[in-house]
């Protein structure tokens, strides 16, 4: 989250005048209170119900299964499950926690932000119950690995590619950060908080399926560098942090996109257009966290023009326009909307016109959601 994007929200939302602000801050801010009303005194959302452990008996253990693996209908038992990538198994998604994992976000969300507008306890008070619910409560918590992710029927109890379910982690040192003066928010919490993210980020770096994770050369690899960031900032190392999102992110950036701003790992997949989105996005949430820490990743280009953000933004503007024009496989619809994040980012770091213009007519900040519309940078 932007200090300046909260100033601008606050503002609106207390009715003070200020023509610099956006003309979407208020509405936006009406909405946060509003969806945080719909979560106050409901249950809290936990993992703990899945009855769909096919991996692990231990309810506390995150389970998903890779969404595009299917039953092979040659087997009579169907195991393994075979890949169709980019096809989306329904059965798969139902029977995985990530939908639990990212109605917990926006809950916390919705509550943090909805307690720092109005200063109602209320607010904060229910978002420390939500995060106690999910992380701290003996009998409702996460543990803190994910060995169970990406599971596939008859072949693997998880996989590296798992960790990419919990990229919404990125979002919560700003929940946390916002919560820090709340009264329900106790020293126990903050310091059971901080015990979970240490054991969490030591999974992520030392285990063997975090660490099949991290050598991934796509975009996992690269959301694993950001959500690991996230996760140590959290367990109070921003040095660690910084080390992670000054040297391997780069290195990564370099790896990923060429000196013409192609991403030729995405661009290999069946949905190739919104993988090149999708990793654009998760980079630019990077981006936007290191520069926090005092980094910049927007000017980067390493050795032969390669790495650069910006090109891989001038890759892909084009084609907004001419979808008919991409030239790589993309087996479901070209969705402008994929290019939203990093359309608002580029358009506010990048004195770039091609960029600019884009992004008013394909992303207007007034239609982006709460957490992305927060944490887009404010131009100055």
């Amino acid at each position: 989250m932007q200090e300046a994007r909260l100033g601008q929200l606050k503002s609106a939302y207390e009715g003070k005048e200020d023509p610099s602000r956006p003309p979407e801050a208020k509405a936006m801010g009406t909405k946060i209170v509003k969806e945080a009303d719909k979560r106050v005194g409901k249950p809290v959302i936990t993992i703990t119900g899945n009855e769909n452990l096919q991996a692990s008996k231990d309810p506390h253990d995150y389970f998903s299964i890779g969404r595009y693996f299917w039953p092979d209908p040659n087997k009579p038992d169907g195991l393994p499950w075979i890949n169709r990538d980019g096809e989306t198994n329904p059965d798969a998604v139902k029977a995985s926690d990530e939908k639990k994992l990212g109605e917990m976000i926006h809950a916390v969300e919705y509550l943090a932000l909805a307690y720092y507008l109005t200063g109602e306890e209320k607010y904060g008070a229910e978002a420390s119950r939500f995060l106690r619910g999910f992380f701290l409560d003996a009998e409702t918590k996460m543990n803190p690995h994910l060995d169970y992710g990406q599971s596939v029927p008859g072949k693997a109890t998880g996989r590296g590619w798992g960790l990419i379910d919990t990229r919404g982690f990125m979002v919560l040192p700003d929940v946390l950060k916002l919560l820090e003066k709340c009264p329900a928010w106790t020293v126990k919490d903050q310091e059971g908080m901080k015990s979970w993210w240490t054991a969490y980020g030591n999974w992520m770096q030392t285990s063997k399926i975090g660490l099949q994770e991290k050598k991934a050369p796509n975009n996992h690899g690269a959301a694993y560098d950001v959500q690991l960031s996230a996760v140590l900032v959290m367990a109070e190392k921003e040095d660690e942090a910084r080390k992670v999102l000054g040297e391997s992110l780069p290195t990564r950036l370099d790896a990923h996109i060429t000196s013409e701003g192609k991403q030729p790992r995405e661009l290999a997949r069946t949905k190739s257009w919104s993988y090149s989105c999708f990793n654009l996005k998760n980079i630019c949430k990077g981006a936007v966290m290191a520069r926090s820490l005092g980094i910049d990743l927007w000017s980067h280009e390493g050795e032969g023009g390669r790495g650069s953000l910006r090109k891989a933004m001038l890759y892909l503007v084009p084609f907004l326009k001419n979808p008919e024009g991409w030239p790589e496989k993309q087996i479901t619809k070209f969705d402008s909307k994929e290019a939203r994040v990093w359309l608002n980012d580029g358009a506010v770091v990048y004195d770039d016109a091609e960029i600019r213009t884009a992004q008013k007519e394909f992303a207007p900040m007034e239609k982006a959601d709460v957490t992305d519309w927060i944490s887009t940078p404010v131009q100055k």
